[in-house]
């Protein structure tokens, strides 16, 4: 709806003597300036002589008022049309895409198809019969006969030839594409390799670079990540990475070490390296208000750090109350408790002064499986914890102690985290599931609505299986940051609590480990592919 709008603003019109009077009378004389046209009471007054072409100022506003509702009129109904044109097309361009993904996902069926084939030959080549072998070994006096490879080299290359014209056929629908030519040239040369390992392993690449163009090709995002630094190598597995408010200090993990380091304008800078816990550090939780954290560990430990200048820390004795390792830490917003989940199935609540640098056990509660992440809803009402097979949400009693409140059985995955007092995600762990799944409270209890389902990218090459990649959400950049199988991605809620993908980095391993920065400018992860440390700058196109 266009509305119309009057370009001055109505204390610009007043008379040419500008005597701070409501405007009376207009004079209609195309001779006079139009800034002179307006008269007030005291110009009438003051007029030597008399003026023919008057009219009263409210007549004037009410004919130039009509006019621009019929001149509204007109913009609205050309505007309005050319609307429901680009509109259909639109609606065509969905369609467009919708046949596109489509076509890619008949291509990628084909190749899980394709190598159906070839196993089921492969398979059929090496079925025997012991009596049959048996009769061989006597008749032929126990000489191992040697394998024919030409009657399984024959059938591979039938198989390929007819497979190879299904898919270049399709393919050259994208032919726009860098990938659709790297795969052209790989199933060409299929026709000269004739091993099955290798058949199946060159297919394997098409299905993944089909899988590419089908993710990456066809995504149009509205994110950036701006590469800063991955000059920082570490062999040994960085399970997790914090840093303090001000985004100045980094810590991270080096198998059994906690390590400092300078973070400026996304660039890292090794400060100081600590090696106190007696197994692998797991996770880490940094204070919002203090340049403190704290470390859980496979040695089944908690300890508590406190910087205490520049370069130095201090750190506390290790409290044990777990039975097996620490999975994940969580701080309540005002920072006075820590809770604590572990592989011994349990959550334990900590009181904590991050001055005395110091924690006191309370009690703990039973999460009925191991603990694989923890997340606090927004009013810190309600606490939900994640049981691979189930999520268990726990509520505060009038005794300020979390009380079981229900758990509920739902599909695979590691990761749970509170948006707000109304909505949680659950991120999913099966290979065959690329979703994160909402569930919203209704009737008090929380149900999946798969309305607001998040689709991910398409990968079956691998599950959701590394949990230490924590959930983070800047509500004031509305950026959420999650790590699903290969893949980072940046997300956003829209309207009406729904989702949507603003950017996707494909790290091509599962094994990544980072966060971002509180103000949501920068991402730092480790990867075992890499093996090394990279810093992304996180820019709106």
């Amino acid at each position: 709806m266009i509305r119309q709008k009057m370009i001055e603003k109505e204390e610009e019109l007043v008379c040419s003597m500008n005597h701070k009077l409501p405007i009376y009378m207009v004079v209609c004389d195309k001779s006079i300036d139009k800034n002179k046209r307006l008269l007030c009471n005291e110009c009438m007054d003051n007029l030597e002589s008399n003026l023919n072409n008057v009219m009263s100022f409210k007549k004037v506003a009410l004919l130039i008022e009509d006019n621009q509702k019929k001149k509204v009129e007109q913009v609205e109904y050309i505007i309005i049309k050319n609307i429901k044109q680009i509109d259909e097309i639109q609606k065509t361009l969905h369609q467009l895409k919708s046949y596109i993904i489509q076509q890619l996902d008949q291509l990628i069926g084909n190749t899980d198809e394709w190598i159906k084939c070839l196993q089921q030959i492969g398979q059929q080549n090496v079925n025997y019969s012991f009596f049959e072998e048996l009769d061989n070994l006597i008749n032929k006096v126990q000489i191992q006969q040697q394998f024919d490879q030409k009657p399984l080299i024959t059938q591979i290359n039938s198989i390929n030839q007819s497979w190879n014209q299904k898919i270049i056929n399709k393919l050259n629908q994208f032919k726009s594409f860098e990938l659709t030519n790297k795969c052209e040239q790989l199933l060409i040369n299929l026709q000269t390799i004739n091993q099955q390992q290798h058949l199946i392993q060159q297919i394997n690449t098409i299905q993944e670079l089909l899988q590419q163009i089908d993710n990456l090709q066809l995504k149009q995002y509205d994110l950036e990540f701006k590469l800063i630094d991955d000059s920082n190598k570490q062999s040994c597995f960085c399970y997790s990475i914090v840093f303090n408010n001000t985004g100045s200090i980094m810590i991270s993990i080096d198998g059994y070490d906690i390590i400092i380091w300078d973070f400026n304008q996304g660039r890292l800078k090794l400060q100081n390296r600590f090696s106190v816990h007696q197994d692998y550090v797991q996770c880490l939780v940094y204070s919002k208000n203090l340049n403190s954290f704290i470390s859980g560990s496979q040695d089944n430990s908690i300890i508590c750090w406190k910087q205490i200048n520049n370069n130095k820390w201090k750190w506390s004795q290790p409290y044990q109350q777990h039975n097996a390792q620490v999975s994940c830490l969580i701080l309540n917003k005002q920072e006075d408790q820590l809770i604590s989940g572990g592989y011994d199935y349990s959550i334990k609540i900590w009181n904590v002064d991050f001055i005395k640098n110091e924690l006191t056990y309370l009690y703990s509660l039973d999460n009925t499986a191991a603990v694989y992440s923890l997340s606090i809803n927004q009013s810190e009402t309600m606490l939900a914890s994640c049981a691979q097979y189930r999520y268990l949400i726990w509520k505060k009693g009038g005794n300020e102690k979390w009380e079981l409140k229900c758990k509920q059985n739902v599909t695979q995955g590691q990761k749970i985290y509170f948006m707000d007092d109304q909505q949680f995600l659950w991120v999913t762990k099966d290979k065959n599931i690329d979703q994160i799944l909402i569930f919203e409270l209704e009737n008090g209890l929380f149900k999946q609505n798969q309305d607001k389902t998040i689709q991910l990218n398409t990968n079956q090459l691998c599950e959701d299986d590394w949990r230490l990649f924590p959930i983070i959400y800047n509500k004031d950049k509305n950026i959420i940051l999650v790590r699903h199988k290969h893949h980072i991605y940046i997300i956003s809620k829209v309207n009406e609590g729904n989702f949507k993908i603003k950017g996707s980095l494909n790290c091509e391993i599962e094994q990544i480990f980072g966060t971002m920065t509180d103000n949501a400018q920068y991402l730092v992860f480790w990867d075992y592919k890499q093996n090394k440390y990279s810093s992304y700058e996180l820019l709106q196109k």
